[in-house]
């Protein structure tokens, strides 16, 4: 057993000698990971023939190197007591490398082990990276990022082959490499275990630095907690060394106009003007008082005064800042509107519902496959539909079609576009359809469940192959277009009547998104009609600084089957109504105040119950607008076409004149259904 032991490490150094000599290998006994990388050796210019570690940092400056790398030491230390109690007769150092490659600990009692690292510059301060002193446990491990051990003429350099080592690497918490753990000792006492033994030293650092990491997040905000007694009459924020807010006191939030939930998390750049500039100051532990800053709130932005002062972790690292607001006599006033949201900040609650919907979109987002969006009217299919647009980065434009809101005879030459004379009243120059407009870009196909058969066979087709050919053409023009479709309708029903088909709705049901109604998210209500009062009055030139209680409970006692959209409209009547700046009771909608008596009780709501809402919703909008349909059809968020139809269904004909042509088959036979 020790001639072969022997006869192997020789056999490496014939190899070892001929690569130098000749940049190849004879036999397949040198492993493939040192072969690379002593080909990166002689790459970097490293000399095989050095005898020892040439780069040390000694003094202040391996001082400084330890005082940086506390945290790592600490961790490491109890580790390196217990493995070199488990390596003593091998006679083995245990190492300890920082992330830069010098050595900051070693640890051994082996006499000829230490003489032969004195040698060798095996040294606390010597650097041991691979493109310094060639392949080695330590540094090859820190390039491959993994456990390696390298025995004999396994090192690139010559001075080297007199030890054997096995080294892994040590992770942080957030998985950025952070250094290297150790064992190394002359050739001959090479420990197949090492390498096994290494590993779990590995591990055991990283655990201790994970425990440690939690011990010093709970005391930093037991400090952070000194600073935010509720009494403090000024706006605290706190900002952490990522540039995100971490904590606020009660004074922020009636200056800002968020509630805490909503302004914990948030980017600082969503906050202040000069975030940059207070993450500057964070790193290099410097206070600042009384500096000019601009602050985004609900309403606009502030211009007010901030003390910025820095707070250090548990080894004096820098973890956060804080920063006092201070709203001076005069100094606090609106110099703008709030910027405008775009993509999904214009997506509004916190529902988990809601919040997974928006999870699903983002992950759309960063795919060209289609998309169909399924919902309730109201709920805000559109606007999941261009907040993935945006997301996406095509550069193209957004074009959306209403596929229900077009005359049938329309609806083809809309989306595929037709050529000069195709039909009567056709441009002489033709026209592009909305696949063409929207080309490199997204096209929205809103209402998809009310496109007609003949018109979803054309679709199909254009979706397959990715050209379109023009309405009385035959010239094919190629598509790069991303289509997102959205319905109200249930589509697999639509699909076992034989009124869509099922090849189409496969193929545009890639990626489903399901919005939920906002009479399952009643808790993102208070949210969305802030929001909506907040609009209105600035476009009314209103100032609306109170919402009645009252309010709250007829808004969350009433099943909104208009979704969001009836909410943004009951809004905007409210801020009309409203002679002051208070909204109250009396401000919302007659129907609101007898919601109540809709439900059976609070966890129940029967479809008949929803029907007769809109019914009701439809009579009071007719009558407000003296029987305008494109009014009422514009307040509600539909189309005429679809307006006419509810109208036939609900027997509100009677009294409204619904213009016979608006009236399909399909209608009739839901009516006669129902």
């Amino acid at each position: 057993m020790k001639e072969n032991f022997y006869g192997v490490y020789e056999e490496v150094w014939h190899q070892w000698n001929d690569f130098q000599n000749t940049m190849t290998i004879s036999k397949q006994i040198v492993r493939s990971e040192i072969l690379k990388s002593w080909e990166r050796c002689k790459i970097a210019g490293v000399n095989p023939y050095q005898e020892q570690g040439q780069e040390i940092i000694e003094g202040s400056a391996l001082k400084e190197a330890r005082e940086r790398q506390e945290e790592l030491i600490q961790a490491a230390r109890p580790v390196m007591e217990k493995l070199l109690s488990l390596s003593s007769d091998y006679g083995f150092l245990a190492v300890l490398v920082g992330e830069d490659g010098y050595i900051l600990e070693t640890l051994g009692n082996n006499k000829e082990t230490i003489d032969l690292a004195r040698k060798t510059n095996f040294i606390p301060g010597a650097c041991w990276r691979e493109d310094k002193v060639g392949t080695n446990g330590i540094g090859t491990a820190m390039v491959i990022g993994q456990a390696l051990d390298v025995t004999g003429a396994e090192h690139f350099c010559r001075g080297l082959h007199s030890w054997t080592c096995a080294s892994s690497p040590i992770f942080s918490p957030e998985g950025k490499l952070i250094g290297v753990i150790d064992l190394s000792g002359p050739w001959y006492r090479e420990n197949k275990l090492a390498l096994a033994t290494i590993v779990s030293s590995a591990i055991a650092i990283e655990n201790n630095l994970k425990q440690s990491k939690a011990f010093k997040e709970t005391l930093t905000y037991r400090q952070l907690s000194e600073y935010f007694l509720e009494s403090n009459p000024d706006p605290l924020l706190v900002i952490d060394n990522t540039g995100r807010l971490v904590k606020v006191n009660y004074a922020s939030e009636k200056v800002l106009g968020w509630k805490k939930e909503d302004l914990i998390g948030r980017k600082a750049d969503e906050i202040f003007d000069n975030s940059q500039e207070i993450l500057f100051l964070i790193k290099a532990r410097q206070s600042v008082k009384n500096k000019e800053i601009l602050v985004q709130s609900r309403k606009g932005i502030l211009r007010c005064s901030a003390d910025v002062s820095p707070i250090s972790g548990y080894y004096n690292e820098n973890v956060a800042a804080l920063i006092a607001l201070k709203m001076h006599e005069g100094s606090q006033f609106y110099i703008s509107s709030p910027p405008a949201l775009k993509g999904f900040e214009v997506i509004l609650g916190n529902h988990p519902c809601l919040r997974e919907s928006i999870r699903l979109a983002q992950i759309a987002a960063k795919s060209d496959a289609p998309v169909l969006i399924l919902g309730e009217t109201g709920t805000g299919k559109d606007l999941f539909a261009r907040a993935i647009h945006e997301a996406s980065g095509r550069k193209g434009p957004f074009v959306a079609i209403n596929c229900g809101a077009l005359p049938r005879e329309l609806i083809g030459s809309e989306l595929f576009g037709y050529v000069g004379g195709a039909f009567t009243g056709a441009r002489p120059e033709g026209k592009p359809g909305k696949f063409e407009q929207a080309q490199g870009g997204t096209l929205f196909l809103d209402e998809i469940g009310d496109m007609p058969m003949d018109i979803q066979v054309y679709l199909l087709r254009v979706l397959e192959e990715k050209k379109v050919v023009r309405i009385g053409g035959h010239k094919e023009i190629p598509l790069d277009v991303r289509i997102i479709a959205a319905t109200n309708s249930d589509l697999t029903k639509l699909v076992k009547e034989k009124k869509f088909r099922e090849d189409l709705y496969f193929r545009l049901r890639v990626l489903t998104i399901h919005l939920c109604p906002l009479r399952e998210r009643k808790s993102d209500i208070p949210l969305l009609f802030q929001h909506f009062v907040n609009k209105f009055s600035q476009k009314l030139g209103k100032t609306i600084t109170n919402i009645d209680p009252s309010v709250w409970s007829l808004l969350n006692n009433y099943d909104w089957p208009g979704n969001i959209r009836e909410l943004r409209n009951v809004a905007e009547w409210a801020v009309n109504i409203a002679e002051d700046n208070t909204i109250s009771a009396s401000h919302l909608p007659s129907y609101l105040s007898g919601s109540q008596t809709i439900r059976e009780d609070s966890n129940s709501f029967s479809s008949t119950s929803l029907v007769e809402l809109e019914k009701q919703e439809i009579s009071r909008l007719l009558e407000h607008y003296g029987g305008n349909i494109t009014k009422v059809a514009k307040a509600l968020g539909i189309a005429r076409n679809t307006l006419y139809r509810k109208l036939y269904k609900y027997g509100l004909k009677t009294r409204y004149s619904v213009p016979k042509s608006n009236v399909t088959k399909r209608d009739i036979s839901y009516k006669e259904a129902n």
